[in-house]
């Protein structure tokens, strides 16, 4: 995601009053990651969120919209299942960004076009849109959903002939078997398409990208996508650090990576909340047993089962550790130095 310098040192200062809380002074999440719905009309082969058939509450939804704004969190991500089907998430973003909040909505992008005007309007900061492939021949095949690849684009378009500023738009492609050998195309095609590209790996982690029908790796498949990266890398610098570094290790040497993801993780995780699609609060994918519905944001986040959790992954590692873009930071440094700091405090 794209900052203005102004929103990276808000984030940046909004991070650095969360750390007090290691000294026990009650603090808020910088960051919210909101999944609105799990429900998505795709059915891709690597995701299993097309079955999710739950009733959207959007008076619930607005409710928790208003907490949200209540709260000094600087950063909202909208997430799903498909965002866009929440039939009142323009009034939802709204009353996000009355409250100053630096939204950003992750979606399919099937129906990017339609939603245009109000992404513009609102002043949203940032969309990000998942594409698989660098034909639609390969992409339509891994969503299950012909014509997809070019309304996507067409609402790509669509959004930056009406955008000013924002939002800033990415792309970003969930590496596979099925389209491994393409990657350094997906990452061509599209590099002057959107603002930003980012390639993100499949793992099995049910409600997060959930390995429903995609082929698994084996072991021979590891020289194609070390190639594969060894090109993007050569040709995009912007790819040359050690998130990308690391997927080889995170797709064939899993085990090795129980402490490794939470050096890079602990410092994102640290200053995120994740609210799922019925309410209920965690720490990445790890529940802390209690809903929106029942304790206040605040409470939560200063609750002894978030330090807890950061006690364990400190202690233990992680025993399903996962490879995310959006919680991997780019340096092993900050999350060491915080391993540290746990340890000595807790």
């Amino acid at each position: 995601m794209r900052l203005s310098p102004a929103d990276k040192l808000s984030l940046y200062t909004r991070a650095g009053v969360n750390a007090l809380g290691l000294l026990g002074r009650q603090t808020h999440p910088p960051a919210i990651l909101w999944v609105v719905t799990q429900r998505c009309f795709y059915q891709c082969i690597h995701c299993d969120s097309w079955r999710d058939e739950r009733p959207i509450d959007a008076e619930a939804l607005l409710g928790i919209a208003d907490q949200i704004a209540e709260a000094p969190t600087q950063l909202v991500a909208l997430s799903g299942g498909e965002p866009f089907i929440v039939k009142r998430l323009p009034e939802i973003v709204s009353r996000l960004k009355r409250a100053k909040k630096i939204v950003s909505i992750n979606t399919n992008g099937h129906l990017l076009a339609e939603h245009a005007d109000w992404l513009v309007t609102e002043a949203v900061d940032h969309v990000q849109v998942s594409i698989d492939g660098h034909t639609a021949a390969l992409h339509d095949g891994i969503r299950r959903q012909r014509g997809s690849f070019e309304q996507i684009l067409r609402g790509i378009e669509a959004l930056k002939s009406k955008r000013n500023r924002t939002p800033s738009i990415g792309i970003c492609g969930v590496l596979m078997k099925e389209n491994a050998a393409h990657l350094a195309e997906l990452v061509d095609r599209f590099s002057d398409v959107a603002d930003t590209v980012e390639l993100q790996p499949l793992h099995q982690s049910p409600g997060l990208l959930a390995t429903a029908g995609a082929a698994p790796f084996a072991a021979t498949d590891r020289a194609v996508v070390e190639e594969q990266l060894a090109t993007i890398m050569a040709r995009h610098p912007e790819f040359a650090n050690d998130f990308y570094r690391t997927i080889p290790r995170f797709l064939f040497d899993h085990a090795s990576m129980e402490h490794f993801a939470v050096d890079h993780c602990l410092p994102m995780i640290f200053n995120t909340l994740t609210i799922r699609e019925d309410g209920v609060f965690r720490i990445c994918r790890y529940p802390l047993h209690a809903s929106i519905f029942e304790k206040r944001i605040v409470e939560i986040w200063n609750s002894p089962a978030r330090w807890d959790l950061y006690r364990s992954l400190v202690r233990d590692g992680c025993g399903e550790p996962c490879w995310l873009r959006c919680h991997a930071h780019p340096s092993a440094v900050p999350g060491r130095m915080l391993r540290k700091v746990v340890q000595v405090l807790g």
